[in-house]
């Protein structure tokens, strides 16, 4: 059930979230050439594929956990590693907006765990 919660209410906004973060920065990345603007989308699926682990009711709460600590290590280093050709106050923006996408999104998948341990509200 905490999957089926997610996707349908709590993933679909932060999809769509997401990829108004991609839009917003894609064209700075764009602008660096082609191998910038590859690493930036494929930093952006992989928080797209960090909800559907979240979403995942069969993955283990430990992986779960280490995979967000995972990815906002990547976050932190990509952001650190594109800051010295598009500014430090653009890579602090994104990563900001991503790891309270993150953070939006644990907390979601928290609620949905005591909601199916309460059986519903």
């Amino acid at each position: 059930m905490a999957g089926k919660g997610f996707i349908v209410y709590g993933g679909s906004d932060l999809r769509r979230i997401l990829r108004d973060v991609e839009d917003r920065y894609g064209g700075a990345f764009a602008e660096l050439g082609p191998g910038a603007l590859q690493d930036f989308k494929h930093l952006i699926d992989c928080v797209d594929s960090f909800f559907d682990l979240l979403a995942d009711p069969k993955t283990d709460f430990m992986v779960k956990l280490t995979s967000y600590g995972k990815l906002r290590d990547d976050v932190f280093e990509f952001c650190r590693f594109y800051a010295r050709w598009l500014g430090s106050p653009l890579m602090e923006r994104l990563r900001a907006e991503i790891y309270e996408l993150l953070e939006d999104a644990i907390e979601w998948w928290g609620w949905q765990e005591v909601y199916d341990e309460i059986g519903g509200w």
